[in-house]
């Protein structure tokens, strides 16, 4: 019977090592194989913005997006055009035209002014939109919004990209 208890024993004590070998074996496969989910949920999420003005440059950016977006849905043959950093609202101390996206915003159908009788402008005067356009191949059309602000003397920018298709009249003309 003492015989039997210890190779008891000694089975159990080979067999225990093999199973946590294989329990930190398999844990490790399943991490390894959790690793792309992993990695997709973190680049899916939108990045979390660290001040007031990167949240309000980042709204900006979508409203020109969604602006050329819409336009592009009412006119196919729309595509927006290539433009230097143009400032947000009129300032009395700028000579630069106000981005054509933010033209005529106001109930009144004029710029954001610092005459005009919301606070907006002083909220915005900080901010320059310029546009990138870029032809791809496969009839698409790339347009990247940029919005830019000055934070503690450095400047910092915001985008915002969208691939548009090219309309079929577009594709027609370049064809012929």
């Amino acid at each position: 019977m003492k015989n039997m208890t210890d190779s008891d024993r000694t089975r159990k004590k080979h067999k225990q090592p093999t199973n946590i070998l294989e329990l930190l074996l398999a844990l490790s496969i399943l991490s390894v194989s959790m690793y792309p989910l992993v990695y997709i949920f973190r680049i899916s999420q939108i990045p979390r913005q660290k001040t007031q003005t990167e949240y309000l440059a980042t709204l900006l950016a979508h409203h020109v997006i969604e602006t050329i977006v819409a336009r592009k849905s009412v006119d196919p043959s729309f595509l927006p055009f290539m433009s230097d950093a143009e400032p947000v609202v009129q300032s009395a101390d700028s000579v630069a035209p106000v981005s054509n996206y933010f033209r005529g915003i106001c109930e009144n159908g004029e710029n954001i002014t610092e005459n005009g009788p919301s606070q907006l402008f002083w909220h915005l005067k900080q901010f320059n939109c310029q546009i990138d356009t870029y032809y791809l191949e496969g009839a698409l059309y790339k347009v990247i919004v940029y919005i830019s602000y000055q934070n503690e003397g450095r400047n910092m920018r915001v985008f915002f990209e969208r691939l548009l298709p090219q309309s079929d009249s577009v594709e027609q003309e370049s064809d012929e």
